[in-house]
């Protein structure tokens, strides 16, 4: 009998201890699990001005001072909202496999007020551990 009272907690703290080791679920209705950073795709944009990848265009057609504006949706749900310097002409954004459309507009620095009429960019597919490369051109004819 004194055996048995022994062998009891000792196999609860092993017990214990095992499940200390094992995974937290998140079990909430409608959670959505995050993916794995090697699961994660990327949407890498690259944009000119009138054909021109030169700081002098964005100067030109803008006045200076202007950002890119990328806008992601899944769905009808805003996912991303990113910004870079008009003279970079790229940008990455690291997205989850799924589909999406986006928005790319020239604004304003200080106020992201619109330089440009928003092109759409339309049928996004991501794919996990893949980078889809899309170009666009903001025309002369597309400033405000």
């Amino acid at each position: 009998m004194n055996q048995e009272k022994s062998v009891f907690p000792i196999c609860g703290l092993a017990l214990s201890s095992f499940l200390a080791l094992g995974c937290i679920i998140d079990v909430r209705d409608g959670a959505r699990p995050r993916p794995q950073p090697s699961s994660m795709g990327s949407l890498t944009v690259e944009w000119t001005v009138n054909r021109r990848s030169e700081p002098r265009a964005c100067a030109r057609f803008s006045g200076g001072r202007t950002d890119f504006e990328l806008i992601i949706y899944r769905g009808g749900e805003e996912v991303a909202r990113e910004y870079a310097r008009c003279e970079d002409f790229v940008m990455t954004v690291d997205l989850p496999p799924d589909e999406y459309k986006a928005y790319a507009t020239l604004v304003e620095r200080r106020d992201e007020r619109p330089v440009t009429t928003t092109l759409p960019i339309e049928e996004l597919e991501i794919v996990g551990g893949a980078a889809l490369n899309i170009d666009v051109d903001f025309p002369a004819n597309s400033f405000l």
